[in-house]
């Protein structure tokens, strides 16, 4: 079903900062959508027994358990959304290492050089200030931390129906700049093909692109 512009709109608004009941039905289908990407990310980071770890945008949080498995792992969620933050909570109740924090997507509430470890996926397209929130995010690392950040790149993106409305588009070379300039090396990128389904109920192609990086 192909979807009217205002549509597209409305998806695009959602994605980067999902309310209320269509939030949530977003939320879900991102979990579909996104779900090989995380668990890449995810691995990406060698996560440890003890670990810090930071995840921003964590959405519904369906997937925290693939993080807090390990033993003695605490689990920050970090979301713009409080649709999102109140249904991560409600999912993970079990989890006890696992909390989410409300935040204003230009700075952290936490205390400097306090995470291992920090992820986001699909969440980069929405950053207001991205030099700025880098340095942030490199704030809260400790040193010798690792940052993993997910993304499809440009070149998938600009085929995209509803990425015209609000998104900034990143190729792999972008990031590692964005990281390099904030204080990081790059420790690998990975650019692969994925399928999903699409709007139209088919499955397509889709490149997905991984940089990790270790705080000097």
């Amino acid at each position: 079903m192909k979807l009217t512009e205002n549509q597209l709109q409305e998806l695009a608004r959602q994605l980067s900062h999902p309310e209320g009941k269509t939030g949530l039905e977003v939320a879900e289908m991102m979990n579909f959508t996104n779900g090989n990407l995380i668990n890449k990310v995810i691995d990406s980071l060698h996560i440890k027994e003890g670990d810090t770890v930071l995840e921003i945008g964590p959405g519904n949080g369906a997937h925290v358990s693939s993080v807090t498995k390990t033993a003695d792992t605490l689990y920050y969620g970090a979301d713009i959304s409080e649709t999102m933050i109140h249904q991560a909570q409600k999912l993970n109740a079990s989890q006890v290492n696992a909390s989410f924090i409300l935040t204003n997507g230009d700075t952290l509430p936490f205390e400097t050089e306090f995470f291992k470890k920090a992820f986001t996926v699909n969440t980069i397209y929405f950053w207001k200030a991205p030099q700025a929130y880098a340095a942030e995010i490199a704030r809260v690392m400790q040193p010798g931390g690792t940052v993993s950040i997910g993304f499809i790149p440009k070149s998938t993106m600009i085929k995209i129906p509803f990425a015209k409305y609000g998104f900034t588009m990143y190729e792999a070379a972008d990031v590692e700049k964005l990281l390099k300039d904030t204080g990081f090396k790059i420790l690998d990128t990975i650019e692969d093909t994925e399928q999903v389904l699409s709007n139209n109920v088919e499955y397509i192609d889709r490149e997905i692109t991984i940089v990790t990086a270790v705080l000097k």
